[in-house]
């Protein structure tokens, strides 16, 4: 059976890989010490439950099977500069087009 392998570098850098690939489970497969994490399923960005990317300057990116998707919000948000991209399976839409795909599928992107 593949093993998971954690690799951990001076700089504090770690890594998670299964058969030679970003992989994990239960977290981040790519942690660096200044904020930066990415979530990896077999070699793809990939995470159901936030963002897949976190860069260090505020910088957010929801990843499926490695396709920008996000169905309730942008799934590009860079909080430094307030810029915002919204994607569904890897198509990028304006906020109003994305808004309006939403409430044609009976929901409302602005509901808190």
């Amino acid at each position: 059976m593949p093993e998971l392998i954690l690799t951990e570098y001076a700089d504090g850098r770690k890594e998670w890989r299964l058969n030679g690939k970003y992989h994990r489970l239960d977290g981040p497969a790519i942690e660096w010490v200044d904020g930066y994490k990415a979530w990896y399923l077999h070699g793809q960005l990939h995470r159901l439950d936030g963002p897949a990317y976190e860069g260090k300057y505020g910088r957010k990116a929801w990843y499926l099977n490695n396709i920008l998707h996000r169905e309730n919000g942008p799934a590009v948000e860079n909080v430094k500069d307030g810029y915002k991209a919204w994607f569904l399976n890897g198509k990028q839409y304006s906020e109003e087009e994305f808004a309006l795909i939403q409430f044609m599928n009976g929901k409302n992107i602005y509901e808190v």
